[in-house]
């Protein structure tokens, strides 16, 4: 007898459910079970409810019905459980890995007790949370292995791995923030993973905070976290009172005072945003520690720039606000400079009270209580320039190719190593405002590519890069790179008929076109993608403006990038 394969979808939001697929019986007999805590479904926001296995299934509805029930996240995935024999069921880690696919599945038996599947793969998220996407779609083959138990085929071997469309995807997992330290301990950075939307979201969290960030960001002591090493979660983290409660095993109790603000402040800035909490308690073997957050002076929280874009304009520079340049306070030398050298690109970062011009003779830096610029690389072809947090000028020139970095005022400019992978004539680069990542976007192999790759210092002196995240998109030309928030990039991307794409890459998350801007030859960052702009051959502004791109009426020669 024909059956048909069942999928029941509910998205809770409060009080209301909404059935998302049908083709389902309800259930009229059996016993009564207890409901769901509200809390639980409130967390996870979205559930789907797959079928179990039913009687006289073959191997192939087992192995497709196993497939489905990976959008069952709900008790650890039971449902997807009940198709694995009995004896690996528990031992079977789901998310492991989760396969985020594009089209349907392919599946073929290739033996009695074999069935293969094939699928089309567009991201991937790894035990930690890391998700790295892929532009075009990557074959892949999952192998089960199937025997009949009790009369039934069960699954006796199955990857560690769930197998999810998109929509899935996305109503099941959320992107989390961890935070963790540059390697001066001086700057908070960035670390995007993907979780399941359960009702352990802040424990899941936590125990990665624990394990330290990603190893690409890792590599050299670039990013680091404040925790000893061994520490672990004693207990799931809850909220009692507004307040997180972290309860972590002894070895944290071998951190000095100064570590242990640092271990509180990114436990906050971690769990504050996923919790209903407004502070968190740290405790150890259950007993709690008075501990006060490092002061704004200590770390860097947020390195925010000045939201209006910095610019020069018929000989002037300024932040545009209406129309109208305001300089920074302070800068009567810097403005002279400007007026002799004429640059053609810069960058400035207002904090540090620095600035970076680029002109046809080469690179000059000044502090703005200098008397004069300084040349910090004279090499000709240069292409923008970039300035990072500690005072650092990254230089590159297309006919003498090689990555530089000189300290602001200093001439002698030092060569940082290059990945092998990164070829040495890219076209654009710049630094993430923690001074712990550097993106650089280039052409190879026909398509165009954004390299992100972790900063290796020696007391703040940048002299290795770590290997990179590459993520490849379609184009012809690589234009131009910025950083338009903490740990966003975003490119500019020619393509064949002469229009330029913007595109923005959330490290961690996901590629995303923001539409074309004719003749688009600049993009700068700001705190927030609303506040990006970019510029064209013809000095026109735009701004981004819903789904699309809005001109002002203001005439620039170039946009400074800001640190």
């Amino acid at each position: 007898m024909t059956r048909i394969r069942r999928l029941l979808a509910s998205l809770v939001a409060g009080a209301t459910a909404v059935a998302l697929a049908a083709c389902a019986s309800i259930p009229v007999s059996g016993p009564v079970e207890s409901g769901r805590p509200i809390e639980e479904d409130r967390a996870q926001g979205v559930r789907y409810y797959p079928a179990a296995p039913f009687e006289g299934a073959s191997r192939e509805e087992i192995v497709q019905g196993f497939l489905d029930a990976g959008t069952g996240a709900q008790n650890d995935f039971a449902v997807a459980r009940e198709y694995l024999d009995p004896e690996i069921a528990a031992d079977w880690r789901p998310t492991g890995q989760v396969l985020v696919i594009e089209g349907q599945v392919a599946m073929k038996t290739e033996t009695d007790r074999v069935v293969s599947v094939s699928v089309q793969v567009r991201g991937r998220v790894d035990a930690h949370g890391n998700y790295r996407e892929s532009v075009a779609p990557t074959p892949e083959t999952l192998r089960f292995e199937l025997d009949e138990i009790d009369g039934e085929w069960r699954i006796t071997d199955a990857p560690n791995t769930i197998v999810l469309v998109r929509q899935y995807f996305n109503d099941l997992f959320k992107a989390r923030t961890l935070y963790f330290f540059g390697s001066e301990l001086r700057y908070l950075s960035p670390d995007v993973r993907w979780f399941l939307a359960s009702g352990d979201a802040a424990s899941r969290v936590v125990r990665e905070l624990l394990v330290g960030p990603g190893q690409w960001l890792a590599v050299g002591g670039a990013v680091r976290s404040a925790f000893p090493d061994g520490v672990m979660l004693r207990q799931p983290v809850r909220v009692e009172g507004g307040t997180a409660i972290v309860d972590l095993t002894e070895e944290a109790s071998t951190a000095s005072p100064d570590a242990l603000r640092l271990m509180r402040l990114q436990l906050e800035e971690t769990l504050l945003p996923i919790t209903e909490a407004s502070s968190v308690e740290v405790r150890v073997n259950d007993a709690k520690l008075d501990i006060a957050l490092p002061g704004s002076d200590a770390v860097v929280r947020a390195p925010d720039v000045n939201s209006s874009p910095m610019v020069s304009q018929r000989g002037s520079i300024g932040y545009l606000t209406g129309g109208e340049l305001a300089l920074p306070s302070g800068t009567e030398t810097v403005v002279a400079a400007v007026d002799r050298l004429d640059p053609i690109r810069g960058a400035v970062s207002a904090s540090q009270r620095t600035i970076v011009l680029l002109t046809e003779d080469g690179t000059w830096s000044m502090r703005f209580d200098d008397e004069q610029p300084t040349l910090v690389d004279d090499r000709p072809g240069q292409v923008e320039p970039a300035l990072d947090n500690w005072d650092w000028v990254w230089t590159q020139s297309t006919t003498e190719p090689g990555l530089y970095a000189s300290r602001v005022g200093e001439y002698g400019p030092s060569p940082v190593q290059m990945p092998a992978e990164i070829p040495a004539d890219f076209v654009s680069h710049q630094v993430s405002r923690d001074g712990t990542r550097l993106a650089v976007l280039y052409r190879a192999e026909g398509r165009i590519k954004l390299a992100v790759m972790a900063v290796i210092r020696d007391d703040t002196r940048p002299v290795a890069l770590g290997p990179p995240l590459i993520v490849d998109m379609p184009g012809t030309s690589a234009v131009d790179v910025a950083w338009a928030d903490s740990n966003t990039a975003a490119m500019l991307v020619g393509g064949d008929d002469g229009s330029v794409d913007v595109r923005v890459y959330r490290v961690g998350g996901e590629l995303t076109t923001l539409g074309p801007i004719q003749d688009a030859m600049q993009v700068a960052g700001s705190n927030t993608l609303a506040g990006m702009r970019v510029v064209d051959r013809n000095g026109t502004l735009y701004a981004p403006r819903g789904s699309g791109w809005r001109s002002s009426d203001a005439v620039i020669t170039f946009l400074f990038a800001q640190v």
